[in-house]
C-alpha cells in the first residue's frame, strides 16, 4: 500500500470513528432529555391537571401545546424541549388521528355561533382573564405581544365574524382540518366571554 493510499485509509478510518462517536453521543444526549422529559412532566404537568397520555394528540400537535404550556407553566426552554422529546418518543402512533382530529369536540358540539357581542364589562374582564389562563399569547399575537405559532388575534372578531370566532374556539378544526390549536373544552359563556374581550380590542 503505497503513501497516498495508507493517508486516505487512515483518514477513513477516524472519519468513522469520529461519526461513531458522534452518534453514540447524540443518542445518549437523546436519552437524556426522554428521561428529563418524563421527570418534568410528571412533576410540573401533574400539578394543574391530569397527565396526558402520550397517544392523545399527534407529535405535531404536541410541539403547539407544550409551546403554549412553557408560557402557561413558566417552563424553560430546556424543559420545554425535553418534554416534547418524551411525549414524542412515547407516542408510538404519531399517524394516528388524535380525538380531535378525527371530529370530536369537548366544548360545543352543536350550537348556533350567531349573536351579539357583548359590551358587559364584566364579561370583557372575564374574556381576558381566560385568555390569561389558556395562554393564548403563547401562540397569538394580542397588541403588540405574544407569539407568532398562529395568527394574530388583532382585530380578529372584525376580519372573521363574531360566529367564526366562537366557532373556532369551540371546535379548532372546524375550518381547518389540519390546525394545531389544541381544544380547550370551553364552555358557552367562556366562548362568549372571549369573544367579547377580542371584539373590546378592536374599539
Amino acid at each position: 500500500m503505497n503513501r497516498p493510499t495508507k493517508i486516505a485509509a487512515a483518514v477513513g478510518i477516524m472519519a468513522v470513528a469520529w461519526l461513531s462517536a458522534t452518534t453514540t453521543a447524540y443518542a445518549q444526549d437523546a436519552a437524556t432529555d426522554v428521561a428529563r422529559g418524563a421527570e418534568v412532566y410528571g412533576a410540573m404537568c401533574g400539578r394543574c391537571h391530569t397527565a396526558r397520555s402520550p397517544l392523545e394528540y399527534t407529535d405535531r400537535q404536541w410541539v403547539t401545546i407544550t409551546n403554549h404550556m412553557r408560557v402557561r407553566a413558566n417552563l424553560t426552554g430546556q424543559q420545554m424541549r425535553a418534554v416534547l422529546a418524551f411525549l414524542q418518543a412515547t407516542n408510538t402512533d404519531p399517524g394516528r388521528p388524535s380525538p380531535l382530529e378525527s371530529g370530536a369536540t369537548t366544548g360545543v358540539p352543536t350550537a348556533d355561533y350567531s349573536g351579539p357581542v357583548s359590551t358587559d364589562p364584566d364579561v370583557i374582564a372575564r374574556g381576558n382573564q381566560l385568555a390569561s389562563e389558556n395562554a393564548c399569547l403563547g401562540c397569538h399575537v394580542i397588541g403588540g405581544v405574544g407569539g407568532n405559532v398562529g395568527p394574530s388575534l388583532n382585530g380578529v372578531v372584525r376580519r372573521l365574524g363574531a360566529a367564526d370566532v366562537r366557532h373556532k374556539l369551540a371546535n379548532p378544526m372546524f375550518n381547518n382540518s389540519m390546525s394545531m390549536m389544541p381544544n380547550f373544552g370551553l364552555t358557552r359563556e367562556q366562548i362568549d366571554a372571549i369573544t367579547a374581550y377580542l371584539a373590546s380590542l378592536e374599539r
